[in-house]
């Protein structure tokens, strides 16, 4: 007879250690912005930034259209999959998800493109252009941050969704671990 106070099967959890893109990101936006002050203070001019100065605000507008574009799109097909499986029950269903960890992938590479000259784009709008440009580029900064924060659980589900078999539990902690630490699929 099984005891019936004993208790519950602890479930496991997949751990994923901090991807190296979150602390490059911070660490790439942070230098940016040093970068850029320090060149704006001391009036020194690159030929390129002069140029760029002009144009800062259309370029921020374009690089926040494009990661909220990103954004968007990635959650539509994470949310489609969850819809049909909300579990890994089969070989096919871990087919189906891998094109839509490939294509996240890619579009993570391209996001930290976009926010890389987003921020200095950002900045160089914010001190060059009139005030209205500058609160424009500063609720739009706001809404983006909202957007990728209400992207994220639907990433996380993905990334705790469940399977019974341990042979595609090993095969999609392979490919959740390589979505999160590698820059590009090996899948």
């Amino acid at each position: 007879m099984e005891n019936p106070y004993r208790p519950p099967k602890p479930t496991e959890k997949r751990v994923f250690k901090t991807p190296i893109i979150l602390p490059l990101s911070i660490a790439m936006v942070i230098l940016i912005y040093a970068a850029y002050i320090f060149l704006h203070t001391t009036n020194a001019e690159l030929g390129a930034l002069a140029y760029v100065k002009t144009v800062s605000f259309e370029v921020f507008i374009l690089c926040d259209v494009g990661i909220v574009s990103l954004i968007l799109y990635n959650k539509k097909l994470i949310d489609i999959f969850l819809l049909e499986h909300p579990t890994i029950e089969n070989k096919q269903s871990l087919e189906r998800l891998k094109p839509i960890v490939r294509t996240n992938m890619y579009s993570s590479l391209f996001l930290l493109l976009f926010l890389a000259l987003g921020s200095l784009t950002a900045i160089m709008a914010i001190l060059n252009h009139d005030l209205i440009k500058g609160v424009i580029v500063a609720i739009l900064s706001v809404l983006t941050a909202i957007i990728i924060n209400w992207y994220n659980p639907s990433e996380r589900k993905v990334k705790h969704i469940e399977t019974e078999d341990e042979k595609l539990e090993k095969e999609l902690n392979a490919i959740l671990q390589c979505w999160m630490h590698k820059p590009f699929p090996n899948f």
